[in-house]
């Protein structure tokens, strides 16, 4: 296994960690009813510096572990599977963006796909984007994932 796809290995456990309690975190909130814009703002907060805490010291960890191929120039092949990875995070997120943005012009659908969440409008197309965002990482380090073990 190759130092890049270890990389991506971390980084996908990591995101799936972290993000995965963020939600749950969420929920939990919202069915205990103590959800607020503060409890929002602490629990993303906590959950972003977790996010590039851990990130930095795997991927420290990693390159100590490592050394020889962390320092090595991305070849041709890395640099294809990164751009299949992208494309399939660019069209998660697309569509994502364009849901958001089709919740913000039609306003009454707020009732149907967040009908019980007392938080602005803002913190719901946020929630929103967030989620696509998390969702097009996963996609894309999913993909490169898939072509380092198929092969190119």
């Amino acid at each position: 296994m190759s130092y890049k796809e270890r990389s991506i290995w971390v980084s996908l456990a990591i995101l799936v960690y972290i993000w995965l309690n963020y939600f749950t975190d969420l929920v939990s909130l919202h069915i205990t009813n103590t959800m607020t814009v503060d409890a929002v703002n602490g629990l993303l907060m906590t959950t972003v510096i977790q996010t590039i805490v851990l990130e930095i010291a795997l991927q420290i960890v990693l390159a100590i572990i490592d050394h020889k191929d962390a320092s090595s120039p991305e070849d041709e092949r890395d640099k294809l599977i990164t751009l299949h990875g992208s494309r399939a995070a660019y069209c998660i997120l697309s569509v994502g963006v364009f849901l958001a943005i089709f919740y913000i012009v039609f306003p009454t659908l707020s009732t149907y796909i967040f009908p019980t969440i007392e938080l602005s409008n803002t913190y719901k197309v946020m929630h929103l984007i967030i989620l696509f965002a998390v969702i097009a990482e996963i996609t894309k380090f999913s993909t490169q994932i898939f072509y380092y073990r198929r092969g190119f």
